[in-house]
């Protein structure tokens, strides 16, 4: 194994164990806390705090599961009921407080005073003038039609004042009551349904942006930074409700005390103003007409009712709040359980991404050290190495990312589109790559073959993945000698076009010699002559070679090859010429050539034929099966 193999399969494995820790630390038995984000700033300030219910309304929509949705509807009634608490505190405060006097405000209350004078006397007016009206026949019925039409017109535009003039007031700060009443209206009217209870139909309506997608590393991470900050705001919420309640104990416990105090001064003052009788009893004295004492009595004792209610409303917002935060408290346990599982999950996800990665460097390994114990010699065996090492990565990188992203929504249409488009771009590529396993099979070619490939002639010397190496050697009627040139060709020739396999297992080659004969011998006899010596030579040879043909052909039926030899006898300017042809193995052309000159040399002797020139040898291209 190389350093730097040795050193990726020990991080991989390193991460693995890491991995495995982070999945028992996030499973059910681990104690992993799921860190909080941080606090969101407060809301606006306005006259009622509406920030708990802008919350409730904001969280709602994420819960995922039944048990969170039914905490979220908690939280939102709970938050509804501190609006309520909030307006019934902010309207007793606007209507104990004094209205501010200023210029703008003085003008506005006169408006609003004589606009409800105007009204209130348009509505007498227009209650007498329907009472005549009803009582009136012929012309005086129309004059007082017109005349209640008309009184009716001003009622509606001094009503318009009204308003008008109210709503100023209000944006001068002169009526904080009415703002506060028209504050109820809208909240009510926006958070209620068409049967006037609260509306709880947003609940759960965006959980899916907390629950992974699919159960790929990426979808899983990033419904984990949702879930995370989710969690953080559940939190906020939950600290504000904390803080609140703390808020409210504060001042119900101040209230008690002035409560007890202004209790203990009414007692005072009543003890005071009883007169004792003879056994040191007090009785009450019983006036006969209102004094201030009494007034004085009566006013504080109102004072200490309304202290008291104040004291009874910051009870129901203070069990409110501890509800909420309680709720609060329930909500972000069970999403930090969903949190924990979530992050399980992510180390589930991520473990399998290192397993897929750890099996691939193993197996490269195993495939290594089996490629390295197999015999030098068989180099077919380099090609299919290097395809393995390649189709074993390629298998564990797609794994990983499937694992990663998670399969397309269309795979068909991926898988269709990325083929279309990998076939048109990488064409020569994957005909050359196919072309690899045509060369690879029965009627193929092997390392050594003498092959000729678009007219180019030689050894096989390298059968690659995509190319193949031919050590040029010329053609058959040259001596076979190597040239010293690498012809490389892709491929792609094993489908596109042809190529020539000369190395069968007799390697048969056609070979023909030429005989010039003078114009006064007879060339017949000497025709004869060489038949028998060129049928004696070559028989064992036509024998082999019409057998080995045919069974190559793969011949049905009584057809057959003739290996045996053919002479023609041609006119020419000088006499005759005489082209013997005869079928010979490759690697014994020039011995049989060589033996054949030498009888035919002996049988012109004998016959007394003078010869011109020394014999030439024509031959054709070579032929194989």
């Amino acid at each position: 194994m190389k350093p730097i193999q040795r050193i990726l399969l020990i991080v991989v494995a390193g991460l693995l164990v890491a991995t495995g820790v982070g999945l028992v630390l996030t499973s059910d038995w681990g104690s992993r806390t799921v860190p909080l984000g941080r606090n969101q700033p407060r809301a606006a300030e306005s006259p009622v705090d509406m920030h708990q219910m802008q919350t409730a309304m904001a969280l709602a929509p994420l819960a995922a599961t039944s048990d969170e949705q039914d905490r979220a509807r908690d939280a939102l009634r709970m938050a509804d009921h501190e609006v309520d608490f909030e307006f019934a505190a902010a309207l007793y405060q606007a209507a104990s407080q004094a209205v501010p006097s200023t210029p703008e405000i003085r003008a506005i209350l006169e408006r609003v005073a004589r606009a409800e004078r105007s009204v209130t006397e348009l509505d007498s007016e227009v209650d007498r003038l329907t009472k005549l009206e009803g009582a009136a026949k012929g012309s005086q019925k129309d004059a007082l039609d017109q005349q209640l039409d008309l009184a009716k017109a001003r009622q509606e535009l001094n009503e318009d004042e009204l308003a008008d003039a109210n709503q100023d007031l209000e944006e001068a700060g002169g009526d904080p009551k009415g703002r506060i009443q028209r504050m109820v209206q809208e909240h009510n009217s926006a958070q209620q349904d068409k049967n006037g209870e609260l509306d709880l139909s947003s609940v759960g309506t965006q959980a899916s942006s907390t629950v992974p997608a699919s159960y790929s590393l990426f979808s899983r991470a990033r419904a984990w930074f949702a879930l995370r900050s989710f969690n953080a705001r559940l939190a906020q919420a939950e600290k504000e409700a904390a803080t609140k309640e703390a808020t409210f104990s504060t001042r119900h416990d101040e209230l008690e005390h002035q409560l007890e105090e202004a209790q203990s001064q009414q007692s005072k003052k009543l003890a005071n103003s009883r007169p004792a009788n003879a056994g040191g009893q007090t009785l009450a004295a019983v006036p006969s007409a209102p004094t201030d004492e009494a007034s004085t009595a009566i006013s504080s004792y109102r004072s200490l009712t309304a202290l008291q209610k104040r004291i009874s409303g910051l009870d129901s917002r203070i069990r409110n709040q501890r509800d909420l935060a309680t709720d609060y408290t329930q909500w972000r346990l069970l999403a930090s359980s969903r949190q924990r599982a979530l992050v399980h999950s992510l180390f589930t996800t991520f473990a399998w991404v290192l397993v897929i990665a750890l099996a691939v460097l193993i197996l490269d390994e195993v495939m290594e050290r089996i490629f390295n114990r197999l015999e030098p010699d068989r180099k077919n065996l380099l090609t299919l190495r290097a395809v393995a090492h390649m189709a074993t990565r390629a298998v564990g990188l797609i794994a990983i990312l499937l694992v990663i992203f998670g399969p397309p929504a269309q795979m068909a249409t991926v898988v269709a589109l990325a083929g279309a488009g990998l076939t048109v771009a990488l064409k020569d590529f994957i005909v050359g790559f196919f072309g690899w396993f045509v060369l690879m099979g029965k009627n193929g070619i092997r390392h050594g073959d003498w092959v000729e490939i678009n007219g180019v002639s030689g050894e096989v010397v390298e059968i690659g993945l995509f190319h193949t190496v031919v050590l040029e050697t010329g053609n058959w009627n040259d001596s076979g000698h190597p040239t010293g040139r690498r012809v490389t060709f892709v491929n792609s020739y094993a489908i596109e076009g042809h190529y020539f396999n000369f190395s069968t297992s007799g390697q048969w080659l056609w070979d023909e010699l030429q005989l010039s004969i003078p114009a006064d011998q007879d060339p017949y006899p000497v025709v004869d002559e060489l038949q028998k010596i060129v049928t004696k030579e070559t028989q064992a040879n036509v024998g082999l070679a019409e057998k080995e043909w045919s069974r190559l052909a793969d011949v049905r039926g009584d057809r057959g090859f003739s290996a045996g030899p053919a002479i023609s006898v041609r006119p020419s300017g000088s006499g005759f010429e005489i082209h013997l042809r005869y079928v010979t193995r490759a690697n014994q052309r020039y011995q049989q050539r060589s033996k054949l000159y030498s009888e035919i040399v002996e049988l012109l002797r004998r016959r007394n034929i003078p010869q011109s020139a020394p014999p030439s040898a024509a031959h054709t291209a070579a032929e194989t099966a």
